[in-house]
């Protein structure tokens, strides 16, 4: 009777002790796939990601510096013309649109126009075949108001010692050329010719 008590006992023992070893042996291979190399999607989401620098500056400057778009924007800004018409006429206009915009002409011909504003201000238009090819405007004297050589040319002219300048600024892509000119005198004369080239 007591061995078969013991017996019993010692069945139930072992049986509570492979419990245990039953769920170890079933969890083992679970903590085995989590104990390997991570695939490259959790890699992604556990690692943390490598932060990039912020653009600096002088970053910034240096990629609009050398970009291409940028060089062809200054090279424009460069040769893109301040002066483009006068009193609303520009070149390559006919005669008749000249004189709608003029008025009538002190002298006319095929060849030239002379248009008088008032006793400060009076201008020539030439025409080749037809169109207006060179426009002169010239301001008599100081209370003219001519316009100032930057505000034509985009840039100062030194005067020389007598008050005299002169400066002349070509536009290959706008196709003519610009000029700025003022005689010596306390009464100089402003001329702002604009001319097409050949």
């Amino acid at each position: 009777m007591f061995k078969r008590f013991i017996k019993g006992r010692l069945r139930r023992a072992l049986a509570a002790a492979s419990i245990p070893a039953l769920a170890l042996a079933v969890a083992a291979p679970a903590a085995a796939q989590d104990a390997s190399p991570a695939t490259p999607a959790s890699q992604n989401q556990t690692q943390p990601r490598q932060a990039t620098p912020p653009a600096t500056a002088s970053d910034t400057v240096t990629q609009v510096a050398a970009s291409p778009a940028a060089e062809k924007v200054a090279a424009k800004a460069v040769v893109e013309p301040l002066y483009g018409e006068y009193r609303g006429v520009k070149l390559g206009m006919s005669a008749d649109e000249v004189r709608a915009k003029f008025g009538k002409p002190e002298e006319k011909s095929d060849e030239m126009d002379f248009f008088v504003f008032s006793d400060k201000e009076r201008a020539r238009v030439y025409y080749r075949d037809g169109k207006a090819s060179a426009v002169i405007a010239t301001y008599i004297g100081t209370e003219a108001e001519a316009p100032a050589p930057a505000s034509v040319l985009g840039t100062e002219i030194e005067a020389k010692p007598d008050g005299s300048m002169y400066h002349m600024a070509k536009y290959p892509q706008a196709g003519y050329w610009v000029a700025y000119s003022r005689t010596p005198g306390d009464a100089p004369l402003v001329m702002i010719t604009m001319q097409k080239t050949p």
